[in-house]
Formats: structure tokens, sequence, C-alpha cells
């Protein structure tokens, strides 16, 4: 009788450093979004003449986009693989900012954010799929932890690096 095989390949330290890096790297693409903007909200109100209020109302929009988008993306990538679905979620997401960078008005700019949370939240999703795939249960649930430490230090430094290139451009410069 032969042994069972791995449900893993081994991976080699570097390769599984890589691994480890590129999943906290999708996950934090939500929070740079969300974070990144919010010192940029007077100056967006002001540039497009209108209240915060009507500004604050892309942060609803991007909320909007993770709940649906979270919903599509972990059913579609069980289906399909894990690869099409990032694929696509990264475009979306490229997508989104760069219509955020060029919206003319406020609606736009929701809907913007919109396309932009749906793209970004596949590589939160995705991540933790990836680990749950590639790693046994005790390895995983270490990874998880090192994400979340990644996870949670990004909205604290998000504003920051936001209000820091506001000082050497504009707001439209933070979605290139």
């Amino acid at each position: 009788m032969t042994p069972p095989k791995p449900l893993t390949p081994s991976l080699t330290p570097g390769r599984r450093f890589d691994l480890i890096f590129l999943f906290g790297v999708f996950t934090v693409f939500s929070p740079l979004a969300i974070d990144m903007y919010l010192p940029a909200l007077p100056t967006i109100a002001a540039d497009f003449q209108v209240s915060i209020s009507a500004i604050e109302h892309s942060l609803a929009s991007y909320f909007l986009g993770v709940a649906i988008g979270q919903a599509i993306v972990g059913p579609v990538s069980d289906r399909f693989g894990r690869r099409a679905p990032l694929l696509t979620g990264l475009g979306l997401y490229a997508l989104g900012s760069a219509v955020c960078a060029l919206a003319q008005g406020p609606l736009s700019l929701d809907a913007a954010r919109f396309v932009q949370a749906m793209g970004g939240c596949a590589g939160s999703v995705l991540a933790r799929a990836c680990v749950r795939d590639i790693f046994p249960p005790g390895e995983a649930a270490r990874i998880f932890a090192q994400m979340l430490l990644v996870l949670s230090v990004s909205p604290l430094f998000a504003p920051l690096l936001g209000g820091w290139l506001l000082l050497i451009g504009s707001w439209r410069d933070l979605f290139w």
C-alpha cells in the first residue's frame, strides 16, 4: 500500500514567502482603496463644487461593491478556479481606479468606486481561498494571522500615505 499523497506539494522557503507576501498584497487592496482617499474628501468636494457629504456617498458605494463582489467572487472561483476571477478582479480594480481618477462629478465617482470595489474584493477573497487550498489547516491558521497583521495596519497607514501624496499631487493621483 502506498502512502497517501500530501494535499499540497512541498514549497521551498522562498516560494512560501513569495506566496504569503502576494496574498498579503491582495488582502490590502480594499483597505488602501477605502482609506487612502479619505484625506482628499474636502478637496474632491471643492473640485466638484458639491458638499463633502455628496462625496462621502462614494464610500458607501465602495462598501456596497465589496459586499456584492464578495458574494459573487467566492462561488465563481469555486466553480471556475482561482486564476480567472482573480485576474478579472484585478482588471476591474484597475479600471475602476482609472475611472475614479478621470471622474467628472460625484455620480461618476460613485459608479467608479463601485466597480473598483467589485474588483478589489477579489484579492482578499481569493487570497484566503488560496491559503486554504495550498496549506494544511495548522499552517493556514498561522498564515491567516500574518495576513491579518498586514490587514490591520494598512488602515493606519493608508490615510497618512494619501495625505502625503496630496502634498505633491492632486486627489486624482491617489487613484492612479
